[in-house]
């Protein structure tokens, strides 16, 4: 009950994340933030607008780590296909910044 007492002033974002956060939270927060969630009748279309936002997110400053690993994270909300096109997306987005940091050969020659 105190979970309860805890989450319920946090926004409908918070309370996706704790969700979609996999196991950074016990079954109980979770259990929580589903019930409050429940409680408030908040929209599908809503929570997968904050679901995607929290991927979209967590994935632009984490997908090094999952490529390392070769491991592609699960949601609560949201379907494969859609986490699919996410992590496509933050892929490309690691690419294009990752050309910042090469160096041209070109110029740095010696004979």
């Amino acid at each position: 009950m105190s979970l309860l007492k805890t989450y319920a002033n946090k926004s409908d974002g918070e309370l996706v994340e704790i969700l979609e956060r996999g196991e950074d939270y016990t079954s109980d927060a979770k259990y929580a933030a589903k019930t409050i969630l429940e409680f408030r009748a908040v929209e599908e279309k809503e929570i997968k607008a904050h679901a995607k936002a929290f991927w979209k997110d967590y994935l632009k400053d984490n997908i090094k780590q999952h490529l390392l690993v070769k491991d592609k994270p699960k949601s609560y909300f949201l379907q494969d296909r859609e986490m699919t096109s996410l992590f496509k997306t933050a892929f490309k987005e690691w690419k294009e910044k990752q050309k910042f940091f090469e160096i041209d050969t070109t110029q740095y020659w010696f004979v």
